[in-house]
């Protein structure tokens, strides 16, 4: 018999990014299923379908982890849920709310789910930035975008939850603030699980723009901490066994912490500005780790971190004592 670990890195090998949620849908355990977006930035011909999203069939019930990034991907979703299926869509969780994770709310609203995510869901939403983002997102998306609401959740933690399922539980806790100040992950104890969101990475580099990059580090350490079988991420490839998920959040920590250090040394140092910063980081994080520049979206991404880094680390320089 297949062990699990032995399963799963088999089925990683055999993971290939489409175009829908259910020409990606994978069974990655007898009871999780994952669809998996592309590794590109949003655009009208991938139709927004970036990121991961999850289910988990209980005795009773399906649970879903993220809603995608529109109405449209949304139902797509629901509809590769059901191709596995029938059993009540009882809850939706968020990991956190950026626009690739929670637009298909609409479309689980419809069918009487339950939508949990963090209270800072409330925070982002009564933000005019959200109003801005959706406004852009719909120039980028088009009809892609039809049907689409910015939906707040029907329930908010605020450190942690169990979620009853009547035969077994689901437990959601934050951490840490990291990727946003409202990152949630969730254990799915019968299978050892663990739902990240955008905490842990695999085949690309964290987003560092909304959130707190030095507690970050501190989050990805509970997580290993935690010592799960299976890692679901909220981009990329799932991460199985323990010592291979260790080295890959390992990685998004030295990520983080090479560009932390690189740009606090140029501001205490040199008093760089952030413009020298933005032009100069791409390289100066390659001569730290040439690795870094054979992952995906490497280059645009860093690019952009270092701008959000840079006036992280000038506040943080500026309240020190």
């Amino acid at each position: 018999m297949v062990n699990l670990i032995t399963f799963v890195i088999l089925l990683i090998s055999s993971i290939s990014y489409a175009k829908s949620p259910s020409d990606s849908l994978k069974k990655l355990t007898e009871n999780i299923y994952g669809v998996f977006g592309v590794p590109q930035q949003v655009n009208s011909e991938n139709r927004g379908f970036i990121s991961n999203a999850y289910f988990y069939i209980s005795n009773k019930y399906v649970v879903v982890f993220d809603a995608l990034s529109s109405y449209e991907l949304g139902k797509e979703l629901i509809s590769a849920i059901r191709s596995v299926s029938d059993k009540p869509i009882k809850y939706l969780i968020i990991t956190h709310y950026h626009t690739d994770h929670f637009y298909g709310i609409q479309a689980f609203k419809e069918i009487n789910a339950t939508t949990i995510a963090h209270k800072w869901a409330y925070e982002y939403l009564s933000d005019p930035y959200a109003t801005q983002f959706f406004k852009s997102r719909k120039k980028v998306l088009g009809k892609h975008l039809k049907g689409t609401k910015i939906i707040p959740p029907d329930i908010a933690i605020d450190s942690e939850a169990i979620i009853n399922l009547e035969t077994e539980v689901i437990e959601v806790k934050q951490v840490c603030k990291g990727h946003t100040k409202g990152d949630i992950i969730i254990y799915i104890p019968k299978e050892n699980a663990l739902v990240v969101g955008d905490l842990i990475f695999d085949e690309r580099v964290p987003f560092l723009g909304s959130g707190n990059s030095k507690s970050w580090i501190k989050c990805i350490d509970e997580i290993i901490k935690l010592k799960p079988k299976l890692v679901l991420p909220g981009h990329g490839n799932i991460l199985s066994g323990q010592e291979n998920i260790i080295n890959k959040a390992n990685f998004t920590k030295q990520y983080i912490l090479d560009l932390r250090n690189i740009i606090k040394r140029w501001i205490d140092e040199f008093g760089y500005d952030v413009d020298y910063v933005k032009n100069n980081i791409v390289k100066a994080m390659i001569e730290k780790n040439p690795k870094y520049k054979n992952v995906k979206l490497f280059e645009t991404v860093t690019r952009t971190n270092a701008y959000y880094i840079y006036f992280e680390i000038e506040k943080e320089l500026f309240m020190e004592p």
